[in-house]
């Protein structure tokens, strides 16, 4: 397991050394706004770097009020991309990449003013593909954060949009500095399935909020649920009520937005359901949980494990980046991966089936103490410098 992490030790003090060394600098963070996975990342880059640098975000909409709560200032800008899906838990790629909210050029420009306003030394973006452009425009040094760069699948109709997003990603993440991944060095990266071996790429270990150090696993009394609020994921919210409705279950769930909240309520019978719009506490969510309901998001994936849970994924149908780290999940013994096509039968057989083998416990365990060990934070600090 040691000798996995022996290059990648190698390769980080020699970044230490020389890239920026030991000045301090402006420092620009670009975030994805499109959930809180981007979000809480970069948050955790930006609360490492700014005990030496002075730093500032570039966000949007929910993710740039979170950040500002967070006492981070932030640059408003435009969003590049927007997600869509239907009500049947299907994500819509093209009506993602072309909708009346998706207006690329206009990100660029703005941030291009951001840019020249703040005149940072380096750009860090989160899939903040506008900024990256806005950067090369610039000529500004910048890294690329990114759990994917090779995302597959075996759908068909995917296969082509999924071909010239690859092209895309690549042409972008070819001039960067280097493409930091937040996850462990094989073969416990669980975004593999979305990765090309490239030798710009640097495992550098979780991205996550919280220190681990003082943390022991324990295992909790109720489920927690981060679905995320956007409205195609409902119909998981309102089974897993039913479910636990059905079988007199704890469940904390986290819903992303006051309004997928309050249409939650409306149908919620259970006095042990909590329901929770949006939350400032989710460490402590995390750490009293038993263990996750989530859609296979990354950053969420990271942060169960960190904290030793294991998870039950149900990823957007047609999202390959969603589904590949969920069958990683799966392969890992970690969790649990559902499809939204048999969801209504397999949801309560995946309760039963996690409550009643240790296996995923265990296994999530481990995962946390390697994360422990290899944290992205400290390494952010170091190639930073």
């Amino acid at each position: 397991m040691v000798s996995n992490f022996i290059p990648f030790a190698f390769y980080i003090y020699f970044l230490h050394f020389f890239t920026f060394g030991d000045s301090s600098m402006k420092i620009l963070i670009s975030v994805c706004g499109e959930g809180f996975g981007h979000t809480t990342r970069c948050i955790a880059v930006g609360e490492e770097l700014s005990k030496k640098h002075d730093i500032k975000f570039v966000a949007y909409g929910k993710s740039r009020y979170f950040i500002l709560e967070h006492g981070h200032e932030v640059y408003e800008t435009y969003p590049d991309i927007k997600l869509f899906g239907n009500n049947d838990g299907k994500f819509n790629i093209i009506k993602s990449i072309f909708n009346k909210e998706y207006k690329p050029i206009r990100a660029i420009l703005r941030e291009m003013k951001i840019i020249k306003e703040y005149n940072p030394d380096l750009i860090i973006s989160d899939c903040k593909y506008s900024t990256v452009i806005a950067s090369k425009f610039l000529k500004k040094p910048y890294y690329v954060i990114t759990n994917q760069n090779y995302p597959r699948t075996h759908k068909k109709k995917m296969k082509c949009i999924v071909y010239l997003i690859r092209k895309i990603m690549g042409i972008m993440n070819k001039s960067a500095k280097g493409v930091l991944i937040p996850d462990l060095p094989m073969p416990y990266t669980v975004c593999e399935y979305n990765l090309t071996n490239r030798n710009d790429l640097i495992f550098i270990g979780p991205l996550i909020r919280y220190k681990l150090n003082d943390y022991d696993v324990k295992r909790g009394d109720y489920i927690l649920s981060v679905i995320g609020g956007f409205e195609y994921r409902f119909r998981i919210l309102e089974l897993l009520s039913k479910v636990a409705e059905k079988k007199n279950l704890k469940v904390k769930m986290v819903c992303g937005s006051n309004e997928v909240a309050e249409k939650l309520r409306k149908i919620k019978n259970s006095k042990n359901i909590t329901i929770i719009p949006i939350t400032m506490d989710m460490e402590d969510l995390i750490k009293n949980c038993s263990f996750i309901v989530c859609h296979g998001g990354h950053s969420t994936l990271m942060e169960a494990l960190s904290f030793g849970k294991p998870v039950i994924t149900i990823p957007d149908l047609d999202h390959p980046e969603q589904e590949n780290n969920a069958r990683k999940i799966n392969k890992l013994k970690c969790g649990i991966a559902l499809s939204h096509e048999t969801l209504n039968n397999d949801l309560n057989n995946a309760i039963d089936e996690m409550n009643n083998n240790d296996i995923y416990f265990k296994n999530a365990e481990k995962m946390s103490k390697l994360c422990k060990k290899y944290n992205g934070r400290d390494a952010i600090s170091t190639i930073i410098g």
